[in-house]
């Protein structure tokens, strides 16, 4: 569990959906229009707050609060320094590029949503290869020399 990265799961999520919840036959970006798929702009709930405001939760705001919670519990887990972080460690790399090439080359995946997904998993790696590293520096620090 130590080398798997958390942000594959919303990249999961989202390709699952991308292929089997929204038809691509009615979706038609004219030139100057956001790309935006319906599926992730449908509310699941909605609601009015104390203060009279309608707000709506909608798929793509609940599959980002979702890779959010993940970020956190990845960089918990950052801080070990098991012999499993360099590979977990190219594992996310690998896992930000397949979201990289998803963003620049698949139709479904040029929304914003989509790109707030590639940047969470961006600041992941990044978070993680430099905790990674602060981590095993600071054991290094901890072993003393002979």
């Amino acid at each position: 569990m130590g080398f798997f990265p958390f942000t594959i799961i919303p990249l999961i999520f989202y390709v699952l959906a991308a292929l089997f919840l929204y038809d691509h036959s009615n979706y038609v970006v004219e030139p100057g229009q956001v790309a935006l798929h319906p599926f992730w702009s449908e509310a699941v709930l909605s609601f009015t707050l104390v203060s009279g405001q309608s707000w709506a939760l909608s798929y793509g705001d609940l599959l980002i609060t979702i890779s959010v919670v993940l970020l956190l519990f990845s960089l918990l887990k950052t801080a070990s320094t098991s012999k499993t972080t360099i590979l977990g460690n190219m594992i996310m790399v690998l896992v930000l590029c397949l979201y990289i090439i998803l963003f620049l080359t698949v139709d479904f995946a040029g929304t914003s949503t989509f790109f707030l997904l590639t940047v969470i998993a961006l600041v992941d790696t990044l978070a993680t290869v430099s905790i990674s590293m602060v981590a095993s520096h600071s054991t290094m620090d901890a072993v003393p020399e002979d």
